[in-house]
């Protein structure tokens, strides 16, 4: 033990140092070193393994696997950063074994658009469904290698030896067999429903993945395979003959999509406009089918003050008048194919002049058309208007009636907000409670299906006899030889040769296999790793990922997935604006970590796809914000500059203009670690024994004399105190300023400095000796308290401070506040 006479008479004597250190912080020459030793920890004796017989509870996370389509951005290096920051803090609190599982997603659209533009001018059809899945399989696991170096980089603690792929074949038998159940249960069903229809995929696609453009006056938009540019912010004012015996009347309809008018089935009007009071129980003639009667229909939802208050409906390929027909029983017709071309019965009066048109060269033939009959009432700008743009194509939204696989979620929906409003399942931060409500709240049957080649294979079997396509029934199987056996009970009367049986072609949503992870990856009976203890992921995704995770696991296990949410914002630019490649403002998180010239920035637009305006405008920001390139701060540096942002901000405004300054941070406590153990401490042996089992009680009682001693150790237990309220709160930011007002306030620029005068002065040894070992406690405090936010560096000074005599850093207790009488 060390007692007060032992500190007092302890003989000092300058010792080698354990490693040379650099002059100065360059993390290019240690963090390559452990980010490969973090990157074995699960399999090397970095990290010990869980018992198998423990009853603690574990603190186990699944990392958000970034899609298979490219590199880590900013946004999954914040992601690794709150992460890795919560899994050391809480191993080396020691109360139970803490794990992180990292994954990739085989992101069915991205991917399989990506790979098609790699493929060009190859097409899909071209190469046959296997060959093409074959180029998907080779894409994702060449990707997947990329984003594991690139994430090991950043230097977390994941369990890369139980890392998984959303298309690994316990995850697909997960998805099938999770599908069938919710099948079996009556919950999946087909139906004909509106959905985002994008023609050039030629595939549903989710709300996540339609962007709103907003649209001011009259403006000019390209879309893919279109070679003119197409005019919106344009709305047609457009007569419609009331057939009203003996009258002359009309009803003039406001419209941004002309071409559409060959599938509507009504007009509607607000019950309290009184300009069309008297056309109740009335109809009108569609302009080019005079047989046509559409119903003028009175209903609170039409916004009176749009054009002329009168709506046409097209329930066929608006979301809006859908809804306004189930509600009024209008029939639903639709007037494109799937490309996107109009498509009209051969016996339609105007088949030859529109049928096979590209939907915009429809919408100059139906303007020249009414012109023709005199039903055009002229044109006025529209000054803001919302367009639907798929993310992945460009391509403009087109609502469209399709037959899908579709989830009823009203009952999971239900279930899933009633855990949050009872506080079963925690939300952080608590203003996402709302939003979370408002979303489940108003949830609609979720489209399962995507025609896509890359993805989860639909497990549902069409089944009809002699190949009549149009008498059918749908089974549910495992497989193929399961649906011959369950259509052989179907169909008991029917020799099994006239039995054809063929699968859906269709793949699922990637949401929908990304709901099931946690299931798919814990898949053992009574795990004690699920429910897992949180999730950690950006605000963006909670509807489309988070609650719909919670709602499968609630409905197929009857468990949360996890305990807890902790929501983080975008990263955004200074500006506030989401990063773009075509904007110039994105930034590589490696070019952060090993910094790049500005040439090479540049050099790399040009092999982008971007278009010549785009690399032009992208160079001229570039030019602006890093006219030196970009110093390299190291992955500790990045992780520090990311965790110093407040997270629960729905924009994170990133500034590379501060990396210099954390830059400069870093090279000061690089710095102050030097001094110390060079000169302050030079004589002092840290092999000994004795000194490195020293805690605070003995440091306490060593200094209950010296006023400057018992400050600085009470400072520093409050800043214990705050650091782990901050972490346990996850407002980072907060312990990373209060470590830093810590560390360079309160120890640099205070205690070192007092230190000096008994050091350099050479007084009573007893006094010098009582200050370095002081001196010396609290370096290894501040480098265990540093290690969650810079562990690289960290271990890399821990090993030279403990000449490797005391393992690694990540298994110290994390210091926890002592309470002092004052």
């Amino acid at each position: 033990m060390l007692t007060k006479a032992f500190l007092c008479n302890y003989s000092f004597q300058r010792i080698t140092a354990y490693r040379w250190l650099s002059k100065t912080h360059q993390p290019s020459l240690f963090e390559p070193k452990w980010a490969s030793i973090f990157a074995e920890a699960t399999t090397n004796a970095y990290l010990s393994s869980p018992s198998s017989d423990s009853n603690e509870k574990p603190f186990v996370m699944l990392f958000p696997p970034p899609n298979v389509t490219g590199t880590v951005h900013l946004g999954h290096a914040l992601t690794a950063s709150v992460h890795d920051c919560l899994l050391r803090w809480h191993t080396m609190q020691k109360k139970s074994y803490a794990r992180c599982i990292p994954g990739y997603d085989h992101a069915g659209i991205a991917t399989q658009v990506i790979v098609e533009k790699h493929l060009a001018p190859r097409t899909r059809e071209d190469l046959g469904r296997e060959k093409f899945l074959e180029e998907c399989h080779r894409w994702s696991s060449n990707y997947r290698q990329t984003i594991e170096t690139q994430l090991k980089r950043l230097c977390p603690l994941f369990d890369w030896s139980n890392a998984y792929f959303t298309m690994d074949p316990n995850l697909v038998e997960n998805v099938r067999d999770s599908f069938l159940r919710l099948y079996e249960d009556g919950l999946i069903y087909r139906d004909r429903r509106i959905v985002n229809w994008c023609c050039k995929l030629q595939s549903v696609v989710s709300d996540i993945e339609v962007d709103s453009k907003e649209i001011n006056g009259r403006t000019k938009f390209s879309i893919p395979g279109y070679s003119k540019e197409i005019e919106l912010g344009v709305l047609y004012n457009i007569a419609y003959r009331v057939i009203d015996e003996g009258q002359n009347k009309e009803i003039i309809v406001s419209t941004t999509r002309p071409e559409t008018i060959l599938a509507d089935t009504g007009i509607a009007v607000h019950p309290m406009d009184p300009r069309y009071s008297s056309f109740k129980n009335k109809f009108v003639q569609n302009p080019f089918d005079p047989q046509d009667r559409l119903p003028i229909i009175f209903d609170e939802r039409v916004d009176q003050n749009f054009g002329t208050g009168a709506v046409k409906l097209t329930p066929g390929h608006d979301a809006f008048d859908y809804g306004l027909a189930i509600k009024h029983k209008l029939e639903i017709r639709t007037m494109l194919n799937d490309q996107g071309y109009a498509q009209l019965d051969s016996n339609h009066h105007f088949y030859h002049q529109l049928n096979n048109l590209h939907r915009y060269d429809a919408r100059e033939k139906v303007l020249q058309l009414l012109e023709d009959q005199g039903l055009r009432r002229g044109e006025q700008e529209q000054p803001k208007m919302i367009v639907p743009v798929c993310s992945r194509t460009g391509d403009i939204i087109e609502p469209m009636v399709k037959e899908q696989w579709f989830l009823d979620t009203n009952e999971m929906s239900r279930q899933a907000s009633a855990v949050v409003e009872n506080n079963t399942l925690k939300l952080t931060p608590p203003s996402t409670r709302k939003v979370w409500k408002y979303w489940l709240d108003n949830t609609r049957p979720w489209c399962l299906s995507r025609q896509l080649w890359w993805g989860h294979s639909i497990p549902m079997y069409r089944c009809s006899i002699n190949s009549n396509l149009s008498e059918y029934k749908w089974i549910g199987a495992k497989s193929l030889e399961e649906a011959k056996q369950k259509a052989t009970l179907l169909f008991p009367n029917i020799p099994s040769d006239s039995i054809h049986i063929e699968q859906d072609q269709d793949v699922l949503d990637t949401w929908f296999s990304s709901g099931l992870l946690p299931m798919s990856v814990f898949n053992k009976k009574n795990s004690k790793e699920f429910p897992t203890a949180l999730l950690e992921t950006g605000y963006d995704i909670m509807f489309f990922w988070v609650a719909r995770m919670v709602m499968l696991s609630l409905k197929l296990t009857n468990q949360l997935p996890f305990h807890e949410v902790l929501f983080h914002g975008l990263i955004c630019d200074p500006n506030g604006k989401k990063m773009s490649k075509s904007l110039g403002n994105i930034i590589d998180p490696m070019d952060v970590i090993n910094g790049i010239s500005l040439q090479s920035l540049q050099a790399r637009l040009e092999q982008s796809h971007l278009s010549r305006n785009e690399i032009e405008r992208a160079k001229r920001i570039q030019a602006t914000q890093y006219p030196s390139g970009i110093q390299p701060i190291g992955s500790d540096g990045l992780r520090l500059f990311l965790l110093s942002y407040d997270i629960f901000q729905q924009a994170i405004r990133f500034d590379p203009t501060h990396f210099d300054y954390v830059a400069r941070y870093c090279n000061k406590v690089w710095n102050a670690y030097k001094y110390v153990t060079e000169f302050a401490l030079a004589d002092m042996d840290f092999r000994d024994e004795n000194l490195s089992k020293i805690n605070y009680e003995q440091i306490e009682k060593l200094v209950e004399n010296r006023l400057v001693d018992r400050w600085m150790l009470n400072e520093l237990n409050k800043t214990i105190g705050k650091i782990n309220e901050s972490l346990n709160n996850y407002t980072f930011h907060l312990a990373v300023v209060r470590l830093r007002d810590s560390f360079i306030k309160d120890f640099c620029d205070f205690y070192i400095e007092f230190s000096k005068i008994p050091i350099k002065q050479q007084l009573t040894s007893n006094n010098k000796s009582n200050v370095q070992i002081l001196l010396y406690y609290l370096l290894k405090q501040y480098l265990i308290l540093y290690h969650p936010f810079l562990p690289a560096m960290t271990e890399e000074l821990w090993q030279d401070l403990t000449h490797g005599k005391q393992g690694y850093l990540i298994h110290q207790s994390y210091p926890s506040m002592k309470n002092i009488e004052k």
